[in-house]
């Protein structure tokens, strides 16, 4: 049995509502946008825009939910090389998300998506759809900024942060 879209967008909302988080919600676009301090690192917020995605076949049943973490940092074009190799040794092994760089304009976000064809997803994993681009951006985000000023090399930087 599939899962409909107001199914999947009250799940969301219940979570979030449920957490007492401030939010806002497109219908339009059917997404909610939140901001988070990030704590462990010089970055200071985080915005994580969660979309509840329609099945290409049948727009009121639902295909997945996304979460991306935005930050406002952006790799410019002489670091773009270091902060995309950074990135990539970051998202090696990691389980869940990953670390996304646009090469366009250096816009640099998390990502965190997870199925809703069949059934809803459990809170945990609604859960993670926040909580991950927040942690990754905590863990990762002082080297990040190191790497994009040339203050060191992505390898020295995932090294750095993945020993704390």
């Amino acid at each position: 049995m599939s899962v409909s879209m107001s199914q999947a967008i009250g799940a969301v909302r219940a979570l979030i509502e449920g957490n007492q988080w401030k939010y806002e919600y497109s219908a339009e676009k059917q997404r909610f946008q939140l901001k988070f301090n990030l704590s462990k690192t010089k970055l200071s917020n985080c915005t994580i825009f969660i979309s509840v995605r329609p099945r290409s076949d049948d727009e009121n049943s639902c295909s997945r939910i996304i979460s991306y973490g935005y930050i406002s940092l952006s790799g410019d074009a002489e670091s773009m090389a270091n902060v995309c190799e950074y990135l990539t040794r970051a998202n090696y092994g990691l389980s869940i998300g990953n670390f996304e760089l646009d090469f366009r304009d250096g816009e640099i976000r998390y990502k965190v998506s997870c199925n809703a064809r069949d059934a809803l997803p459990g809170e945990d994993a609604l859960d993670d759809l926040i909580s991950l681009p927040i942690l990754m951006f905590n863990r990762y985000g002082n080297g990040l900024l190191a790497v994009s000023m040339g203050m060191m090399t992505p390898e020295q930087a995932v090294e750095q942060a993945e020993s704390t």
